[in-house]
């Protein structure tokens, strides 16, 4: 009987997590009984109360039945809020339904962080979730999610998902950030996925642009596109990340001071900062002076507008440039940043410097700038290697 009662309770565990509370009359005594499911086992487990004591009081039985029957009552109404007397004080926040814990997560990241941000956050935590119903169908909580579970969830994006290692690197980034705040907030007790190692990354596959190229990329430019040359030139220059020149408005650019202001909610780090730009940046710049301020410094048309780019709009017209060029695929659009930074430290720009107008949160971030292959080096040591 007890095993057919828990396969009919677990059928749905948001309605069938109790049953109620009765006055049973047996020869041994009088008990209050009544089913609760543990929320450890899922197992439903028979809970008594003796009432015989209540009924020694009373003259007659049906007084005591009435005094009990308010107990009774009483209890029920408990059980229909959601008590469970296996669950005692904080550990509450342990039983609580994976389901409604991913929901808390999403409502307070959409209260901190940006869309972008945000859609990256429920694609992550629908991945995990749609895992976490399909193959750990026997799991309710995040609290009873172990670190054998963690680890097979890694090795399903690793290899029935298929992602490379950085993809890997940004799932397990997720993952135990996601499990850090449920254990802050009282959903789980560990984080099973904080001894879980990264994969190595993969050298990077991008390569500096040298100056001849940027010569042939600027004569074509010039002719074609001119405004994907001032991209071009704010990444290169100003060190800004394509998905910052996207976001960025006419206003942000201050002739007067030389900078453009990237606002927090632009920048990748979420820190506020004043690009400088040279004389050629403001030079490239000078038509924007006819527009007004709140426009988008490019919008979908290129000059500045009220339609916002799309993000992948640097990205094809790169491609294009780059089939008609016959440049090598290493030869990637961000790779203008990489060679501004390559450029900077190699003209003799103190790394302090370089790495406070890149956004780097550390200077070792910048310093691996300088492990790029200069396509120079064998010139210079040709050039200035001392005598032997």
């Amino acid at each position: 009987m007890l095993k057919n009662l828990n396969t009919f309770l677990r059928q749905d565990s948001m309605v069938f997590n109790y049953l109620p509370a009765q006055l049973k009359k047996y020869t041994h005594g009088w008990v209050i009984e009544y089913w609760c499911q543990d929320p450890a086992t899922s197992e439903m487990k028979r809970m008594r109360i003796r009432v015989g004591r209540i009924r020694k009081r009373y003259a007659t039985q049906r007084e005591a039945v009435t005094h009990i029957s308010k107990i009774v009552n009483h209890i029920n109404i408990k059980l229909m809020q959601g008590w469970n007397p296996l669950i005692v004080g904080d550990s509450q926040q342990l039983y609580i339904p994976a389901a409604e814990v991913a929901k808390r997560f999403l409502n307070e990241k959409q209260k901190e962080l940006r869309p972008d941000s945000i859609r990256s956050y429920r694609s992550f935590l629908n991945t995990f979730m749609s895992y976490f119903s399909d193959r750990c169908a026997d799991l309710k909580y995040f609290s009873q999610f172990s670190k054998t579970n963690a680890s097979r969830f890694m090795d399903y994006v690793y290899l029935d998902r298929e992602v490379g290692r950085t993809a890997y690197n940004n799932y397990l980034k997720f993952v135990r950030g996601f499990f850090n705040w449920c254990v802050e907030h009282g959903y789980a007790t560990v984080n099973p996925f904080a001894n879980i190692k990264v994969k190595q990354k993969a050298e990077k596959k991008r390569t500096v642009i040298d100056n001849e190229t940027r010569r042939v990329v600027t004569a074509y430019l010039e002719e074609n596109e001119p405004v994907m040359l001032v991209v071009c030139k704010l990444m290169y220059y100003c060190l800004i990340r394509p998905k910052e020149i996207i976001n960025l408005r006419v206003c942000d650019v201050d002739f007067s001071a030389g900078t453009i202001v990237v606002n927090s909610d632009v920048a990748k780090n979420h820190h506020c900062r004043h690009a400088a730009m040279t004389a050629d940046v403001m030079r490239s710049l000078g038509y924007i002076k006819a527009y007004k301020p709140d426009m988008w410094l490019i919008s979908q048309s290129w000059m500045p507008g009220y339609v916002k780019a799309d993000k992948a709009k640097f990205s094809k017209a790169w491609e294009k440039l780059r089939n008609r060029l016959k440049l090598p695929k290493t030869m990637q659009l961000y790779s203008f940043r990489d060679s501004g930074i390559f450029d900077m430290l190699k003209a003799g720009i103190d790394p302090l410097t370089v790495k406070q107008h890149a956004d780097h949160h550390s200077l070792s971030m910048t310093t691996l700038y300088s492990n790029h292959a200069d396509p120079n080096l064998t010139r210079i040591i040709q050039e200035q290697a001392p005598n032997f």
